[in-house]
């Protein structure tokens, strides 16, 4: 092949195309949701980390699920019942139960790297008492991921720097005791994530009052409704999508 006809194809619009449109490659990652901001992932290398497990007064069915680590975003029954991991795995506290104090965590563990960047989990000061919220990031090959626990306000400008560029996004969007479906949406402009997962919304099980997803979806399109609880993320899509999951 000539130099000008490789010049040709290189510019030519369906190999401009494939460069602009063709999702970001990876190794496979496993999602799993088991209702309100728990979830179970899977990184490329077999590690498996379980973030914010509840207890089981919540009222979905207790599970007993496999875990290396355990990430707890803070130190609320809805999202530190570890006991729900099995075998020995490690845990994280976001959250230093003792003090109540946010703990700086940057820490490896098989091909996930796994930080911590100090949040609140409240808006008003009249709810202060709810106390700090650690927002979890991890990096595994080719992808990262931002768990935001119970956020309560909208991201500062550092928080977002610090955060930096994610593809997935697992954000509240129930309110009541976290950011509002309307916050959530400005939360999701701010860190511009290719994949979002709601949680920590109203279900048929759970028996805290809160808003249901739907509030959060109002208007907005790209939307997969999965039927079961299990998502692969196999590339990044170049235009964002809500991936909603059922807790069963």
């Amino acid at each position: 092949m000539t130099m000008r006809k490789i010049i040709a194809l290189i510019f030519s619009p369906i190999f401009l195309a494939v460069m602009i449109f063709s999702p970001k490659a990876q190794a496979e990652v496993k999602i799993k949701w088991l209702g309100q901001s728990c979830f179970l992932l899977t990184s490329p290398a077999g590690a498996k980390i379980l973030i914010d497990p509840y207890s089981p007064d919540l009222g979905y069915p207790m599970r007993s699920v496999s875990a290396d680590v355990v990430l707890i975003t803070h130190e609320h029954f809805d999202h530190n019942y570890f006991r729900m991991a099995s075998g020995n795995p490690k845990v994280i506290h976001g959250i230093n139960p003792a003090t109540g104090e946010f703990n700086q965590i940057d820490e490896k563990f098989q091909d996930v790297r796994i930080y911590t960047i100090h949040s609140y989990h409240y808006e008003k000061e009249a709810d202060q008492h709810r106390g700090p919220n650690a927002i979890m990031v991890l990096e595994m090959p080719g992808l990262r991921l931002a768990h935001l626990g119970d956020l309560g306000r909208l991201l500062t400008t550092d928080q977002v720097k610090k955060i930096g560029n994610i593809d997935c996004l697992m954000i509240p969007v129930g309110g009541v005791y976290t950011i509002t479906a309307e916050q959530a949406s400005q939360v999701v402009e701010q860190l511009k994530p290719k994949l979002i997962f709601p949680m920590h919304y109203k279900t048929d099980a759970i028996k805290l009052a809160l808003d249901p997803v739907d509030k959060f979806l109002a208007g907005k399109n790209n939307i997969q409704r999965i039927k079961g609880n299990e998502f692969v993320i196999k590339s990044i899509p170049q235009t964002p999508q809500i991936i909603v999951l059922d807790w069963k």
